[in-house]
Order: C-alpha cells, then structure tokens, then sequence
C-alpha cells in the first residue's frame, strides 16, 4: 500500500486572513436568528462543527441537524464570495513545492480539517492546492478532531493507502495524530506558544516549508 500523508488547511497549508471569522458570524446570525460575537472565538485547532453548537449553547438556542446544515450552506456561500476576491487567500511559502515533492515521491495526501466539506475544497480550489489531495474528512464527518484524524486513516486505506504521517499547526493536530496512531509534524506559524507544541509531544517542528530537503529527510524518518 501507498505511505500516505494527512494535513490540516487553515494555519498549516493557507491563511484566509480572518474571512472565515466573518463568513462565520453571517452564517449563524441566519441560521440560527442570533446576531453572535465571533470576534473572540478561538478557531485555532478547533472544528466548525464543535463551535457552532458552542455558540448556540451560548446564545441559548437549539442546534438541530436543520440548523446546523443550513448554517453550513451559508457559511459554504459566504466564504466562497470572499475567497473569490484577490489576495483573499495565502499560501504559505513553499506549500507547493512540498506537496508536489511529497506527490512525486510517491505519497498519498489527505486532508484532516475543522471545516466542513465544502468549506475545506473552497479553500483548497481558490489556493490552487486542490489537485495535491485525493481524500480527507472534516467537520461535517464529527465534531472531534481526534476522531476526523481516525477518520482519514480509514479512508486512506479505502483508496489503497496507508496513513503514516500528520501534519498541522497546533497541539490538537498533534493530539489527533497520536490519537490516530500517528506521529505529527507540527508547523509553527506565531500563533501557538513553542512550548506549547512540545509539552503536546509533537514529533517534528517546523517554522517554514522553504527547505525541501530537510523536509523531506524528516517526513522519511517519521514515515518509516
């Protein structure tokens, strides 16, 4: 079977510079009929999914699979508008070269992602990262990360691969990935303390994906 590689999106891959965060609060207010403070959640390694039924909790209202999907079609719209816009969206320097390399080399990439489905490729298609991946799971499979890490495991080995590696940018990817049986490859992006990442026991650390090589030698260590 194929080694295969898991990413998170948001933090690791891109940044969509707060679009998210707005698209989000748009989203609620409709699906729910509440006008919600967004501007102090923290979506740093959490799931869409976990932080709307939070923020109903919150705003004492009810959360319904209805609601909840109907929030999702707004969210998907709204984000979409934005992520058309130029310079919506980043990629972080060296995300291309890195996958094309890890593609080349023979690996699989998935996706493990606190977006939802639609939200998640959005990204990925308005990035131009979409054609690296073959599966992933989301926030629309389960609200826990740790379970979507599991998830992407088992649909790695529905298309012949073997999940070996996780690769993402806070303590619960890292916490995912040893979940899931794997070890993880963290990407320090500034928004996450370093002694954070190492009480998390992350396996690797990283602050930029310039240096392919180095890259490469480590996903190999980790991958064996």
């Amino acid at each position: 079977m194929k080694p295969a590689i898991l990413f998170d999106i948001d933090g690791t891959l891109l940044y969509a510079k707060g679009i998210g965060r707005l698209a989000f609060a748009e989203a609620f207010a409709e699906a729910y009929g509440v006008e919600a403070d967004c501007s102090q959640i923290s979506f740093v390694g959490a799931t869409d999914t976990a932080i709307v039924r939070e923020l109903a909790q919150q705003y004492h209202v009810t959360s319904t699979p209805a609601k909840e999907e109907h929030f999702g079609l707004v969210l998907t719209t709204r984000l979409d508008e934005r992520l058309r816009k130029p310079g919506a969206i980043a990629v972080y320097p060296g995300i291309p070269a890195f996958l094309k390399t890890l593609k080349d080399s023979g690996f699989e990439l998935g996706i493990v992602t606190g977006n939802l489905r639609t939200t998640a490729w959005s990204k990925l298609i308005h990035a131009g990262l979409a054609e690296f991946f073959s599966f992933g799971s989301y926030a629309s499979d389960h609200h826990d990360r740790d379970v979507l890490a599991q998830i992407a495991c088992q649909r790695a080995a529905d298309i012949g691969a073997t999940a070996r590696l996780l690769i993402g940018d806070t303590p619960r990817d890292v916490r995912a990935a040893h979940a899931a049986g794997l070890p993880c490859l963290a990407f320090e992006n500034g928004w996450v303390p370093h002694d954070a990442f190492v009480r998390a026991g992350t396996e690797a650390l990283y602050s930029d994906f310039t240096d392919s090589a180095s890259l490469m030698a480590t996903v190999e260590m980790l991958c064996k």
